[in-house]
């Protein structure tokens, strides 16, 4: 057991964590594959309440993968890969099962993949197109993609974690063989409909994973999402991070405390998402390999931040230059007299700019409504100025026009 490890109580301010028992952090264990030797694996993490163990960083494949890039992540020691039937239009989950099937090393690793099903029906009966697609004969875990968004947007999504066809349409995947574990992944706004879908599901029993959009800031800043992501923790739901440095390209200079550990502005926040034991593992988009030979390298090495260093990482992410709102409550689009979706524009534009993925993004634009996608007339600085993060949407609405008109 890692003994110092950071409280929730001393990291998030007192609002955002009164009433919560601590627990404390989970035990790191070592797994033991013949082709990699047992002091080279990334750390491992039980999940939730299921007698598994999983690495504490994986690897996420919205950019798509490639051979080497996989060969590379076996080498460093990760044995996780997050990956969707729609990542780079099929062809990450297509990389990943020629991956699995030439190396015989599908059973040593701990696979998600996602969908997006209208329905509990079409949920079931999208997993053979999975399974194949990935040249496996069984999930490890199976995800709702993106709920809160596009076919589960608004309040079309808001109960499905706790309701019952979609309980037993999991229950029936699991009792298959064909799929393990069930859960969703949610990078929804306003963080209100995020919040609700985590306390919906802390109540409804059947998901066993979440992967939220999350990051230091966020569960310091705003104490009902905090709460809710403890309410699933409490629930035996693991929890898995995305998103954690997600529209932060402007991340100032680390403090040299953090380099003297060998952590750059980056890996300090992968570092301070570990040092928080609700979370089981952090999804990171690591498309090259120099990004993923650092990531593993933290997480090999990885030792819990203390008070003043998760405080640090915090600072870090507020005085970044943002361009997409993690937080986002629809202050910008009050502030600027539209019905613009303007975060969402946001998210696509960073799509874009940050990772390169011009089909999902044109994809997630082409989701919104005409009147979400209208920003004529809107008072963008206002908007700017209302925003939690601060997000220059003159800038955003320009280069949405560029990438999407």
């Amino acid at each position: 057991m890692l003994n110092d490890a950071v409280s929730r109580r001393e990291f998030l301010r007192a609002g955002a964590a009164a009433g919560v028992t601590v627990a404390a952090l989970p035990a790191l264990a070592q797994d033991k594959p013949a082709t990699t030797q047992p002091s080279a694996l990334v750390p491992k993490r039980k999940l939730g309440r299921a007698d598994v163990e999983v690495s504490i960083l994986n690897l996420g494949t919205t950019w798509g993968c490639n051979l080497r890039h996989l060969n590379v992540l076996h080498d460093e020691g990760i044995r996780f890969i997050d990956t969707a039937a729609s990542y780079k239009g099929g062809s990450a989950e297509k990389c990943i099962g020629e991956w699995c099937e030439q190396t015989g090393r599908r059973k040593e690793y701990f696979l998600i993949t996602k969908d997006s099903p209208r329905t509990p029906d079409e949920w079931v009966a999208s997993v053979d197109e999975r399974l194949k697609a990935l040249r496996t004969d069984y999930l490890d875990a199976f995800f709702i993609h993106g709920l809160g968004d596009g076919k589960h947007g608004a309040e079309a999504g808001r109960d499905v974690p706790k309701d019952k066809e979609w309980a037993a349409a999991a229950e029936k995947m699991k009792k298959s063989g064909k799929v393990r574990f069930a859960g969703f992944s949610t990078h929804c706004n306003p963080i209100e409909l995020r919040t609700a879908l985590l306390n919906s599901a802390a109540e409804g029993g059947w998901v066993d994973l979440i992967m939220p959009a999350t990051s230091p800031l966020l569960m310091r800043d705003n104490a009902e999402f905090n709460k809710a992501l403890d309410n699933c923790y409490k629930a035996g739901i693991a929890l898995i991070s995305m998103k954690e440095c997600k529209g932060a390209d402007g991340i100032r200079e680390i403090m040299p405390g953090f380099e003297a550990k060998g952590l750059n502005k980056f890996t300090a926040v992968l570092t301070a998402m570990w040092s928080d034991e609700r979370f089981v593992s952090v999804c990171s988009l690591m498309d090259n390999i120099q990004k993923l030979r650092e990531n593993a390298a933290a997480a090999r090495n990885f030792k819990p931040l203390n008070e003043k260093e998760m405080a640090a990482v915090a600072d870090m992410l507020r005085g970044a230059r943002r361009t997409y709102c993690d937080a986002c409550d629809g202050s910008c689009r009050r502030a600027a007299g539209t019905r613009a979706d303007l975060n969402t524009i946001a998210r696509c534009v960073s799509y874009v700019e940050q990772n390169g993925q011009r089909e999902e993004a044109r994809a997630l634009f082409a989701s919104l409504t005409p009147e979400a996608r209208d920003w004529s007339g809107a008072d963008l600085h206002a908007a700017t100025c209302a925003c939690r993060c601060h997000v220059d949407f003159a800038h955003v609405v320009q280069k949405a026009q560029e990438y999407f008109a």
